[in-house]
């Protein structure tokens, strides 16, 4: 609905006792006089419900799917690495915590969004403000929250891009060696010269550890689906037809 835009059309509309009880009920509550203005903030908001209905129910089912997806992928990484490595496992298990308690807040903040505009405009539509101050306030929030929503997209991106260029770098082990370094050291300036030196074994250990990840992790990866098609197989023989 545009803001100033006349009200030329007409209808009849028919209702029940109990639905002009319950619209004369809302009116009264919320100190409106006529029946036609409560029709049509109702009308309103069941409009953006509907309109808003869809990302929310997607939202939750999102969060549904993640939920799923993270016992799974623990599970698996219990089939993994419980009897090579409690270290490795516990690392694993840190890293797809974190990951998916990510996934989790931002879905959950998508889904609070379209809910703090829903609410609002309800706010709105229940106080003695005019149609259209209501409508132009709806237009503001809509664009704060589309503006608030890009900002998000951006700094998800920007955290996933991250959090993958950083995945196995133990910047703890980093400070333990420049700590090291500093306290063998007879004075800061001659630290100096050794700290870089133990920068650079640093990266190229932190290097190599991330490729090993990455060999260790395609190699379960293989190993996990070539487990699946063995389950696969089995299923499809011990279901197919007597000989």
């Amino acid at each position: 609905m545009a803001r100033g835009e006349l009200k030329t059309i007409k209808f009849q509309m028919m209702l029940s006792e109990s639905e002009a009880k319950a619209l004369d009920s809302w009116a009264e509550k919320h100190e409106f006089k006529s029946r036609a203005e409560v029709i049509r903030r109702l009308c309103q908001l069941a409009l953006l419900a509907d309109e808003l209905s869809n990302g929310i129910a997607k939202n939750l089912g999102i969060i549904d799917n993640l939920a799923v997806r993270f016992l799974k992928r623990m599970e698996s990484l219990r089939s993994a690495y419980d009897k090579t490595s409690k270290m490795r496992l516990a690392e694993k298990q840190a890293d797809v915590a974190e990951f998916y308690s990510e996934e989790f807040f931002d879905r959950v903040g998508d889904m609070a969004m379209d809910l703090d505009l829903l609410l609002g405009m309800t706010e709105a539509l229940r106080s003695n403000k005019s149609l259209d101050e209501v409508i132009e306030q709806h237009h503001h929030d809509r664009r704060r929250i589309i503006e608030a929503s890009v900002a998000l997209n951006r700094a998800r991106q920007k955290r996933r891009e991250e959090r993958k260029r950083l995945e196995g770098v133990d910047f703890g082990e980093l400070q333990k060696r420049m700590e090291a370094v500093i306290r063998r050291s007879p004075s800061l300036d001659l630290a100096q010269h050794s700290v870089h030196e133990e920068i650079d074994r640093w990266l190229k250990d932190a290097k190599a550890s991330k490729e090993e990840l990455e060999r260790l992790d395609q190699e379960r990866a293989a190993h996990l689906e070539e487990r699946r098609k063995q389950r696969e197989q089995r299923m499809r023989d011990e279901g197919g037809p007597e000989d």
